[in-house]
């Protein structure tokens, strides 16, 4: 248990400078430690829920977070995040994974998009909001990339994308872990496993939070970037493995690789309209 709570920390730390959680990177590895799926779903939710918590509380004293614009966001996510955990037994895995790659891409699409600025469109708000609610009860955890997306059109400033993606992610993941509390049958993890695993995720959003605030805008948009990319390949890992039939599996690859070649023209065209430098 001693290595489950030391990766618990680290992880946490890392993650919670970006405003995200690290179930998704949890999860995984808590299965490798011998839990059931299940059982790591909601030890990684739990710890998702500890770490952003206290991240959530210290973003909120430094001012960064704007609660309305985190309604926008959590509202219709919470909303959703019911039926995305419903369709969850009704569909391949597979193209929960595909989808989530395809939203991967674009929240890094839009975090080296110099194009963001404060205000956004009000409907597309809302509509991540529910895409993120139904996406994180689809994959049991925060899907905190599509909040990254909304709040990249409301908010110039990296800290501030970061902060209220953290606080929207807080509200997700606590009504996901509630979801599946309730649908699920009863879990059987040991307390202290529990308790020590939130206290690594508590401590975690703790260092995350406090070097956030301290490090250079830049450097968190650098971090969210990584993290980003990381989880990317880990997803499109995952889709080219995934034991699934063959025309599926060549539809789920295509689906990536169409959206990649998309990303890649998008960049193109925005790093061509940029101005050249005068001589």
């Amino acid at each position: 248990m001693f290595g489950m709570v030391i990766l618990t920390y680290i992880l946490a730390s890392v993650f919670a400078i970006a405003g995200m959680g690290a179930a998704g990177v949890l999860i995984p590895n808590y299965i490798a430690m011998g839990l059931g799926v299940h059982a790591a779903m909601l030890l990684g939710l739990t710890q998702n829920t500890a770490e952003l918590t206290v991240a959530t509380a210290m973003n909120w004293k430094k001012g960064l977070i704007e609660w309305r614009k985190v309604a926008r966001v959590f509202v219709p996510a919470a909303l959703f995040v019911p039926l995305g955990a419903y369709v969850n037994v009704h569909i391949p895995r597979v193209l929960v994974l595909v989808a989530f790659a395809l939203f991967l891409l674009f929240a890094l699409y839009r975090m080296l998009s110099s194009g963001m600025a404060e205000g956004g469109d009000g409907w597309k708000i809302y509509a991540l909001g529910a895409v993120e609610g139904f996406t994180a009860g689809l994959i049991g955890m925060d899907a905190a990339p599509i909040a990254l997306i909304a709040f990249s059109y409301l908010f110039r400033n990296p800290k501030k994308v970061s902060a209220n993606t953290a606080a929207t992610a807080l509200g997700v993941s606590g009504v996901t872990l509630l979801t599946y509390t309730i649908i699920l049958p009863r879990i059987p993890i040991a307390m202290e496993t529990l308790v020590a695993v939130g206290t690594a995720g508590f401590l975690g959003g703790i260092t995350g939070s406090l070097l956030m605030h301290r490090i250079k805008p830049l450097y968190v948009r650098y971090t969210m970037l990584a993290i980003l990319s990381l989880a990317l390949i880990e997803i499109v890992m995952k889709i080219l493995t995934a034991n699934v039939p063959e025309t599926l599996h060549m539809l789920s690859v295509g689906a990536v690789v169409g959206a990649f070649l998309a990303f890649l023209y998008g960049m193109g065209r925005r790093m061509a309209r940029r101005p050249s430098p005068a001589p």
